[in-house]
């Protein structure tokens, strides 16, 4: 089946369904914008199932059913894909609480040198003052 087949109604709900799928080839394209091969024959087969008068949802559940969440665009955030909504949020919150821990134990030693360094100042000074 050709896309030029479909309706307006029908081509419009061909752009959103095809923008919501990602290219299992170029991977980093909607299907809509890629060229690929794969993506042709996944476009003719999304226009198959709107001319069955499948809903977007139905579409895209048979694509995810069949090529796995890989092939959704956004995926919606389960207890499976946790660790990649999570995960950055996860190493900023350690990477700040050691910075804050390394700045805290750095601290008192700027102060002891800078003790020390007035200390031999005034050793310094009080030996050419006698």
């Amino acid at each position: 089946m050709n896309v030029n087949d479909l309706n307006a109604v029908e081509k419009e709900q061909y752009k959103e369904v095809a923008s919501e799928l990602r290219c299992l080839v170029c991977q980093n394209q909607s299907l809509a914008d890629s060229h690929a091969s794969l993506a042709v024959d996944l476009k003719e087969k999304i226009a198959e199932q709107i001319r069955a008068g499948k809903t977007n949802e139905e579409i895209k559940s048979y694509m995810q059913d069949r090529y796995g969440e890989f092939v959704i665009y956004k995926p919606a955030y389960s207890m499976e894909n946790a660790v990649l909504w999570l995960g950055p949020f996860v190493v900023l919150l350690i990477a700040v609480v050691l910075a804050r821990r390394i700045g805290k134990s750095k601290a008192p030693a700027a102060e002891s040198s800078a003790q020390w360094a007035e200390n031999l100042y005034t050793k310094t000074k009080n030996k050419k003052d006698n």
